[in-house]
């Protein structure tokens, strides 16, 4: 490849699916250059392949080391946890030698495999995960709407002001 294709590869956007703690994912369009990824994920990147899919997860390298919070595990074939990703994580797909976009199939495969946030507890030196039930991700938005709105009671009377 010569610079005039790699500087093109590179300023291309790509449609990626971002996977943050305690969050159901979404889709992004992101930029295809280092300092963008590195930012989405907070840190140094690194690539792990868990997938037959042609896809794969960028994450921050240093996130465990860096205490950011456990988001999703990672499963072996039998359904026994492996590993936990730290921080915020892309879903990303894969040509030979580059990251793409997910297809449409892709992003709705791993949007519902990730739609689930994630609960991490260890116990006896075992790390044991639950996925957060549906009731319990509508009760925490809920929380969360209600503490913003407490910390911004400002905008709840101006949004009740407009109503009338």
């Amino acid at each position: 490849m010569d610079e005039k294709e790699v500087s093109e590869m590179q300023e291309e956007m790509m449609t990626v699916l971002v996977v943050e703690p305690m969050k159901a994912p979404y889709v992004k369009s992101i930029p295809n250059e280092l300092e963008d990824l590195q930012q989405a994920v907070g840190g140094d990147i690194e690539m792990t392949y868990p997938f037959e899919d042609e896809v794969g997860i960028l994450l921050n390298g240093n996130g465990k080391f860096e205490g950011l919070p456990l988001n999703r595990a990672l499963y072996d074939n039998r359904g026994q946890v492996y590993d936990a990703i730290a921080g915020t994580f892309l879903v990303v797909g894969l040509t030979e030698d580059d990251f793409t976009s997910l297809t449409p199939e892709q992003i709705e495969k791993f949007k519902e495999k990730y739609q689930s946030p994630e609960i991490f507890n260890l116990f006896n030196g075992e790390l044991h995960v639950m996925k957060m039930p549906p009731q319990e991700q509508k009760e925490q938005k809920k929380s969360q709407k209600n503490d913003a709105q407490q910390k911004h009671p400002a905008k709840k009377k101006k949004r009740s002001g407009d109503a009338r």
